[in-house]
């Protein structure tokens, strides 16, 4: 089945995504979020919060231990992104981030199931887009995606 194609306004719907997850303790108290203005994409909406839902919540999770946790929704390059300065990963395990089951954070204190990254790339090829990840150990984490 293919996505429906309808304009989105990302903006919006990252605020919602947001204050969702806020609401359901997603994010540390002292968390401060970014979201860029502004923004638009074409795709299926349901599936494109699915994609948002799963990156934000994972920078909530992996920036929790730091002081000042920030996380960003924004657009670089013609790609979205979500950056947080959270835990962050190393490098050489990036090519394990999208695969089910795989998780590079052994930590018990760090739920999660091990499919939100597989389901975010599944989601951004089937509308004909990438989705890739930068970090440094200790510095937190950015993940980009695009929507053809």
């Amino acid at each position: 089945q293919v996505p429906a194609k309808v304009q989105i306004d990302m903006s919006a719907l990252a605020n919602e995504v947001a204050t969702f997850l806020k609401d359901q303790g997603a994010f540390a108290p002292a968390a401060t979020l970014e979201i860029g203005k502004g923004l638009y994409a074409t795709g299926d909406p349901h599936l494109v919060r699915i994609v948002i839902e799963n990156l934000l919540e994972n920078s909530g999770k992996y920036s929790a231990q730091v002081e000042r946790p920030k996380i960003s929704f924004g657009k670089e390059g013609g790609a979205f992104f979500v950056r947080d300065n959270g835990i962050g990963f190393d490098m050489r395990f990036v090519n394990k981030l999208f695969l089910p089951f795989e998780r590079l954070h052994r930590e018990s204190k760090i739920t999660g199931s091990g499919i939100g990254l597989a389901n975010v790339k599944r989601i951004v090829e089937r509308h004909g887009g990438k989705v890739w990840a930068e970090s440094k150990v200790g510095e937190g984490a950015t993940f980009f995606f695009t929507l053809e």
